[in-house]
């Protein structure tokens, strides 16, 4: 009797870790809208609503959701459509394979010798990849109970050899910190002394004899250097600390960089709840009618990083679409760019840095030079 892969697969997740990937949808919105609705249709009539219910009300839920977002009155135009849509179709997916599994248990007949060894071959597959040399005397749960113990005292070891390095690179992280305070009080002295400098050389060159019109530009631009300076100062007071924080580049681009807003994992579905915080930023880039805008996703290392590439920029792409509706501006007007976990701004090792990772930026490129 042939032992399905079906019944097989949650083991060797289990042991291995490996995950099958799903193909990505194809078609118009309405088109996978319908092919979500036959999944889950197929996995009630293998009794998955009440086999597996809590699995099939998530994926209802889900559906109904993005159903809302295509065919409401009127259709959802914010962007957030494609993200409800994957959502939707990861939990309807994961249910037919819950429901699918679930029947072939219950259908399927296997007799006592041949599950033991299908059983042990598994044991020994496993043990194979791992590298371990298995005693051949050891068969069934025995044979799993060692392999488990190996591959348990494998880990423990990897985690405390993982525990030494993050508490090595939590005092390196220290002294970075501290050198990037240093760091930052030096160039702001020496900003303070630039400016002094420049004020100082204006004042000779107008003693010297410098028109009157270069006078007049000379002081017109220190004048809107300071008013864009003073604007940005006045717009980061928009953000509580908790929410974001607004610099100005040294080309004259208005960065805003956006902690506070959240995905839930592996999601690029946009709560409405951040709402009041997109509208702060609406606040910034309307400063700026004529300046491009280029919306950044960001994510930690866990993960694959082509993965992550992706996820940040779907999370991008729903920001801008809020945006672009809120501005009564064209989705394509904004520069969508994922970064994935390219540009850290903390370390990885720790929870902490992982949340400050995972984060929002948008550049208002409002530069004079541009």
């Amino acid at each position: 009797m042939r032992t399905p892969l079906l019944v097989l697969a949650p083991l060797v997740v289990l042991l291995t870790g490996v995950v099958f990937a799903i193909a990505q949808p194809t078609g118009t919105p309405a088109e996978q809208l319908a092919g979500i609705k036959a999944t889950i249709d197929t996995a009630k009539d293998l009794g998955a609503d009440k086999r597996s219910p809590e699995f099939y009300d998530a994926a209802t839920e889900a559906y109904r959701s993005a159903e809302n977002m295509i065919v409401g009155d009127p259709p959802d135009g914010s962007g957030r459509a494609g993200a409800a849509l994957d959502d939707a179709r990861f939990h309807a997916q994961r249910l037919l394979y819950r429901a699918r599994f679930i029947q072939e248990l219950r259908d399927e007949r296997y007799g006592w010798e041949e599950a033991a060894q299908t059983y042990d071959r598994l044991i020994g597959s496993i043990a194979t990849v791992a590298g371990l040399d298995m005693d051949p005397v050891l068969n069934g749960p025995e044979a799993g109970r060692v392999l488990i113990d190996v591959l348990d005292r494998r880990l423990r070891a990897k985690r405390a050899y993982s525990d030494s390095l993050a508490a090595v690179n939590r005092g390196l992280q220290g002294w970075v910190d501290a050198e990037r305070a240093l760091s930052d009080s030096t160039i702001a002295q020496l900003r303070v002394e630039v400016t002094d400098l420049r004020h100082r050389l204006w004042e000779m060159e107008l003693r010297a004899g410098v028109a009157e019109a270069d006078r007049s530009a000379a002081e017109d631009q220190v004048r809107r250097a300071r008013e864009r300076e003073d604007l940005v100062q006045s717009l980061g007071a928009l953000f509580s600390e908790d929410e974001g924080v607004v610099t100005l580049t040294p080309d004259g681009d208005v960065h805003v960089r956006l902690h506070g807003l959240k995905f839930a994992s592996g999601s690029a579905w946009l709560n409405p709840r951040y709402d009041p915080l997109l509208v702060k930023l609406t606040q910034i880039i309307a400063k700026f009618p004529d300046a491009p805008v280029r919306v950044e996703g960001h994510t930690d290392d866990s993960g694959p990083r082509s993965g992550n590439l992706r996820l940040s920029e779907s999370r991008a792409r729903a920001v801008a679409g809020i945006l672009a509706e809120k501005l009564e501006r064209p989705a394509e007007s904004f520069e969508v760019v994922g970064l994935g976990p390219d540009n850290p701004v903390a370390a990885n090792s720790t929870a902490d840095g992982r949340t400050r990772n995972r984060r929002i930026e948008v550049l208002v490129m409002a530069g004079e030079s541009r």
